[in-house]
């Protein structure tokens, strides 16, 4: 089993050491691999195995390699696509021999240690070199392909063949978003916080209900520097994702939505008000999404979720405004609000549990849009003629059966595929069938039956 924690090991196969070239050109990266913890049965060795697209963590395997192309690629190495590494890379005799022919040799391994929670061993060996570079340490599924492209920086930078001094302080590890990856959502955040900032300096002024220009144009120039300087003050003291920043967006602007639809819904007079409560809205959504962030990670799928969350809960919330009405003719305003502000809570209590993809989420949107495309043309011929508040609730019925049937197929049909039992070569049966003398001498009989293994 590997074994937690930071360190960085150097292991060698000989007592002769020969440092690389400076400047490397190509790089091997082998297949993801993993164990099935049969080592900590008392196995002399790990046995490792290429992880399968059957494992529950195939995904972020992927990710693992994708990033490793990238990061080698950005480090100046040619990435060879075409040559694989001999039983992927398993043993590390394997490894030495890739190493030999002039090529940064890169093998990563990940070990799922409940949940979402892994640890990442990345050997590496340098090109024509018997030396190996290992490090292993345990971090979350989010971090897990950044910090294996960070390791492989540390590799290709680290001068091979020089022995540590003895009794010399370790080193710390590189924190996992260093420079040039720290606050990689400043942009969406920047972008959405300005935008907010502006809506925020027009809803003051429209409900100030002076239509006088000359304040206009200043304010909303004030509301949107204050959003801008804000979020980058954010992204400069605390480290943003693209996630989080997504997650924050969905927060103010669904909860702009959720507040002026609801007061659209309720009629609030005079209409300028209307403004102050998408203002209300916004301002308890970022906050709710800030606090979100601030005790939990999220990567582009759970952002996702949040978002996906809240577009369904408007949509389904409109539907069932509708229908307890039993009409469409009037506005489903306030349903809608409601509907988007529980779906948003219902998405990022949901994005914090659940381990998902982006796209994945996306695609039960669709599943969602077409199953409430497919109800609302089964039961088209109810409002068409002789419209009735029970045919009309009808329609809507089915409208909302097939949407939430028509993200449930989609959920279900983009799972994870179980693994497959490997079939037992004991189990096979072998008959052939008999016919015979039975009995004893004293009472003698013949039959016939089938002889065998089953």
């Amino acid at each position: 089993m590997f074994t937690g924690g930071a360190r960085a090991d150097v292991a060698t196969t000989s007592t002769a050491t020969s440092p690389g070239p400076e400047i490397v050109a190509h790089a091997v990266i082998g297949p993801v691999l993993t164990t099935d913890g049969a080592a900590s049965k008392g196995d002399r060795e790990i046995p490792l195995r290429k992880v399968g697209s059957s494992d529950p963590f195939a995904t972020r395997a992927r990710e693992v390699e994708l990033a490793l192309r990238d990061a080698a690629q950005d480090l100046g190495l040619a990435v060879d696509y075409g040559t694989p590494l001999a039983a992927d890379g398993v043993r590390d005799a394997d490894l030495i021999k890739s190493a030999a022919l002039g090529h940064w040799v890169i093998s990563p391994r990940i070990e799922q240690v409940g949940g979402d929670s892994f640890v990442l061993r990345m050997v590496a060996v340098p090109p024509k070199s018997p030396t190996m570079l290992v490090r292993s340490e345990r971090t979350d599924g989010a971090h897990l392909a950044t910090r294996a492209a960070v390791i492989l920086r540390d590799f290709v930078q680290m001068k091979v063949g020089t022995a540590p001094t003895v009794g010399a302080p370790e080193e710390p590890a590189t924190p996992p978003d260093d420079e040039g990856r720290r606050s990689r959502g400043r942009p969406v955040l920047a972008v959405s916080s300005t935008l907010f900032g502006l809506y925020t300096a027009f809803a003051i002024h429209e409900v100030s209900r002076r239509d006088d220009p000359r304040l206009l144009y200043p304010l909303l120039a004030l509301g949107s520097g204050i959003g801008l300087g804000a979020a980058l003050l954010v992204a400069d003291e605390w480290n943003v994702t693209p996630g989080d920043a997504w997650t924050i967006a969905a927060g103010s602007w669904w909860g702009v939505v959720a507040g002026s639809a609801w007061a659209a819904g309720r009629d609030i007079q005079p209409p300028s008000d209307r403004y102050l409560w998408g203002l209300t809205g916004g301002l308890v959504g970022t906050t709710v999404a800030a606090t979100w962030t601030a005790v939990h990670r999220f990567d582009d799928g759970g952002a996702t979720l949040v978002h996906s969350g809240a577009a369904l809960g408007a949509f389904t919330g409109g539907l069932t405004d509708l229908l307890i009405r039993g009409t469409l003719k009037e506005s489903p305003a306030s349903g809608a609000g409601l509907g988007a502000g529980a779906g948003f809570l219902a998405g990022g209590v949901l994005a914090m549990f659940v381990q998902t993809s982006a796209q994945r989420v996306l695609l039960v949107d669709l599943g969602a849009g077409l199953g409430a495309l497919a109800g609302a043309s089964v039961a088209s011929p109810l409002v068409f003629k002789n419209e009735s508040e029970t045919k009309t609730r009808l329609f809507l019925a089915s409208v909302l059966g097939g949407t939430l049937l028509g993200g449930s197929l989609a959920w279900w049909a983009t799972r994870d595929a179980p693994a497959k039992a490997t079939p037992s070569k004991t189990a096979t049966a072998r008959t052939m069938p008999f016919i015979g003398p039975l009995g004893t001498p004293e009472l003698p009989g013949y039959g016939a039956g089938l002889v065998g293994v089953f």
